[in-house]
């Protein structure tokens, strides 16, 4: 019998095919993947935790494992690129490790702010009367936009937080139900600004839309940006560990992450990838929020967003 791999993708835009491709046809190991909705995946291994079905899950968020961490279903594998890694990108026993990193930046319309000069260079920016009505922000079904404002209150606190948010509203800010439909509105729409992660401000500039990418709290002194990550975990119990690690090697690649930084926009963790028009993880000012205090908070400002109407089912027209 052939060697395989079974993945659960709680990732699953932009697509991995391209990777699963690459690692099957390199190493002859058979790669199955099925998608899970991203927040049931972390519920769905507990649940199968006697017999797993699957050796890696995938994910978009470092809260979401690390919630699940002390339950004990992941594996601990410290692959040989993530030993290099800061502390913040890996769990700290290398149960779950980060594959890209996603850094909160402004995706600015050139077609409405075509002066770059004049594009925002601080979230509190958007609060002003030239960007009245014209700010664009996923719901709380983003766990992006949540860890953005959870991290917000660790490192400024809820007064500020609240009344940042209060004021993003009141100056016509738009709440959008996912990320995708967030972008769609700002070329719909004419928005000049939407919060987003950095890479989905390249993969909508690939496909032919005249975004740029606006920096926020990067100067010397100030706040930085919020940035979470892509991470993968190696199930315990798995059926096929050394294969599971063989992918986290492979994916880890300076390859791969390359390929990633390419393909979709996405901000490599190994330093030995080619980041292209990627901006390097080490040039980037980031929040000071450690993931443990931004995870005792993801409950309480899931409810204070919805309590602001951050709740969108739908495109809010």
């Amino acid at each position: 019998m052939g060697r395989e791999l079974r993945i659960y993708s709680g990732r699953n835009r932009p697509e991995l095919a391209p990777v699963y491709l690459l690692f099957e046809r390199l190493t002859g190991i058979e790669t199955k993947v099925e998608k899970v909705y991203h927040h049931d995946a972390e519920q769905r291994i507990i649940a199968e935790r006697a017999d797993p079905q699957a050796d890696l899950l995938l994910t978009n968020s470092q809260l979401a494992p690390e919630v699940v961490r002390e339950t004990g279903v992941f594996e601990p594998y410290a692959a040989p690129v993530a030993r290099g890694y800061a502390d913040w990108l890996r769990a700290a026993d290398f149960s779950w490790l980060s594959f890209t990193a996603w850094p909160r930046a402004a995706m600015v319309n050139r077609t409405v702010v075509a002066d770059a000069a004049t594009w925002p260079r601080r979230l509190e920016e958007l609060t002003d009367a030239r960007f009245r009505d014209a700010v664009a922000c996923a719901a709380v079904v983003e766990t992006t936009t949540v860890a953005h404002f959870a991290a917000l209150r660790v490192c400024r606190g809820d007064a500020f937080t609240t009344g940042l948010i209060d004021a993003l509203l009141a100056n016509g800010m738009r709440i959008y139900e996912s990320n995708l439909r967030t972008r769609e509105a700002l070329a719909r729409e004419r928005k000049a600004v939407a919060i987003a992660n950095s890479s989905n401000i390249h993969v909508f500039y690939m496909e032919g839309n005249p975004v740029g990418e606006a920096w926020l709290d990067q100067g010397e002194g100030e706040l930085g940006t919020h940035v979470e990550a892509h991470t993968v975990a190696v199930i315990a119990g798995a059926k096929h560990p050394s294969e599971a690690r063989a992918f986290v090697d492979f994916l880890l690649s300076a390859e791969i992450q390359t390929l990633l930084a390419r393909l979709f926009g996405e901000t490599p963790v190994n330093a030995r990838a080619e980041h292209g028009p990627v901006r390097p993880l080490a040039e980037i000012r980031r929040m000071d929020a450690p993931l443990p205090k931004v995870a005792a908070l993801m409950d309480s400002t899931i409810a204070l967003l919805r309590e602001k109407g951050f709740d969108v089912r739908g495109d809010p027209s």
